[in-house]
């Protein structure tokens, strides 16, 4: 006996059979192969696991070719009957006796089996007469529908093209209405608009204050940062004079410190360091070590940036400076400034009298014994708990040797590490360094952009050249500056 056993229902090929060579019909085991039959189908797609997908007209989309390959395959195995079967045996001695007795009992099972099969048979050729019939029926009406929907298009195409001028008019009729509709609606919307106005205007005049305060605040700003600018050149102004006209004659050309040099250090400082509002945005970030501080001291003060930001803090300090066009620039903006070298000045105060100092830019300034003795000094001189805060060049970033020795006063640049440990060594606890002033994006190494669409070994190799490029921006367009603090 033969049954299909994979999976494929197509009545134009040869179906894959078994064939029972033993002498016994299992009738289980029959139906596990056609329930295997089928669970092959669903998993082949012949009998989908979520139902069949349906168009708008309720057919499947390949439901015509589906019903005509499963009529074309009950039309050619309908007769279930398998006359082909034979009782053989490949034992040679015991072989003959053996068919003998299948034989025997394969006519008593036929007893039995025969009348099913052909009852399932003649069962299976009624239903395939039948639904060759109603296929043939189907195939009919689907002509006549189709002959009909062709009959009926043109009419159906003329009884739009007579309804178009009938919409048209409709739609003309209806646009006066809509367009009083829209006069009638517009008196509501100015009266809305209206109402609104005195809103609108008493906002407009909630805000014309701040935006007036604004506006004065920014021409306040310039017409002081222009005022500023007026007092420093003509202070400038007044010095240069003064020397032309022999003020003085009495200075020492001869000795090498800046103090006594030629060369106008203030005038010098303000070329190339920048601007004072520049440098006292900058210095703000110090403000915070100082605070509830009541005497505080800015060793080398300059132009005096620091001590007016303390002033504008209500902290109040004081500062020294041996330049003394710099110290004059402060007397003239009200800033009290000692005329005298950090050490002498740092010598004559009480020990535990100040309760802040603050050294900007002068680290650099200064050989090592001088650098060890003024941070020991400024030890002594600081109360219990109080911090001193150190800002110097920072000598880890290569480009910030590019403008350090345009400043003839500096000495050598001191290392992160060497001031922290100077600090240590003076005495000072809760020790921590802070970098400023970082080099422009523009004037740093650009990276490669990596793609995600790269292959991984080219965005391997970008990721590398682009760690690479980061460590050299480290290296040669590090942060200018750091700063080192201190607490006593």
């Amino acid at each position: 006996m033969r049954f299909p056993v994979n999976g494929r229902y197509d009545g134009s090929e040869i179906m894959d059979t078994f064939e029972i060579h033993d002498d016994e019909i299992d009738v289980e085991e029959i139906m596990k192969k056609i329930k295997d039959n089928i669970r092959m189908r669903k998993e082949a797609g012949v009998y989908p696991q979520d139902g069949i997908e349906m168009d708008p007209a309720g057919n499947s989309p390949e439901c015509s070719t589906n019903v005509q390959r499963d009529l074309e395959y009950i039309n050619a195995n309908w007769d279930i009957q398998n006359n082909s079967y034979f009782i053989s045996s490949h034992r040679p001695v015991v072989g003959k006796p053996l068919v003998k007795g299948r034989e025997l009992v394969h006519g008593e099972v036929r007893r039995y089996v025969d009348p099913i099969i052909w009852k399932q048979t003649e069962f299976n050729g009624s239903t395939a007469r039948y639904l060759n019939n109603v296929n043939e029926k189907i195939n009919s009406f689907e002509n006549v529908i189709d002959g009909k929907i062709e009959q009926l298009r043109p009419e159906i195409d003329g009884k739009i093209e007579q309804l178009r001028p009938e919409i048209d008019d409709k739609i003309e009729q209806l646009r006066p209405e809509i367009d009083g509709k829209i006069e009638q609606l517009r008196p509501e919307i100015d009266g809305k608009i209206e109402q609104l106005r005195p809103e609108i205007d008493d906002k407009i005049e909630q805000l014309r204050p701040e935006i007036n305060d604004m506006i004065e605040s920014q021409v306040s700003s310039v017409i002081s940062s222009m005022n500023s600018d007026i007092e420093n050149k003509a202070w400038l102004a007044n010095i240069l004079e003064g020397k032309i006209k022999g003020e003085f004659e009495n200075l020492n050309a001869e000795s090498p410190d800046i103090k006594d040099a030629d060369v106008n250090y203030f005038v010098f400082e303000d070329r190339f360091r920048g601007s004072r509002e520049d440098i006292k945005q900058r210095q703000a970030a110090f403000l915070h070590y100082f605070e509830q501080c009541s005497n505080v001291l800015d060793i080398g003060c300059g132009r005096g940036e620091f001590l007016e930001l303390l002033r504008d803090n209500g902290i109040t300090a004081h500062g020294v400076d041996i330049n003394e066009d710099m110290a004059g620039y402060c007397h003239s903006k009200g800033l009290d400034v000692k005329i005298q070298d950090a050490i002498e000045y740092l010598e004559t105060l009480e020990d535990k009298s100040l309760d802040g100092i603050f050294i900007d830019q002068v680290v650099e300034h200064l050989e090592p014994d001088y650098l060890i003795k003024l941070l020991g000094l400024c030890q002594q001189k600081l109360r219990y708990g109080c911090h001193l805060v150190a800002e110097t060049v920072n000598p880890l970033s290569l480009s910030s040797f590019a403008n350090f020795y345009a400043d003839l006063t500096h000495k050598k640049p001191v290392h992160p590490e060497t001031l922290k440990f100077l600090f240590e060594s003076a005495g000072f606890r809760d020790i921590d360094s802070q970098f400023f002033s970082p080099v422009s994006d523009e004037a740093r190494l650009k990276k490669m952009p990596v793609d995600e669409d790269m292959n991984l070994k080219d965005k391997k190799c970008f990721d590398v050249y682009n760690h690479n490029v980061d460590m050299l921006n480290n290296i040669l367009y590090g942060p200018q500056d750091y700063s080192v603090i201190g607490r006593k």
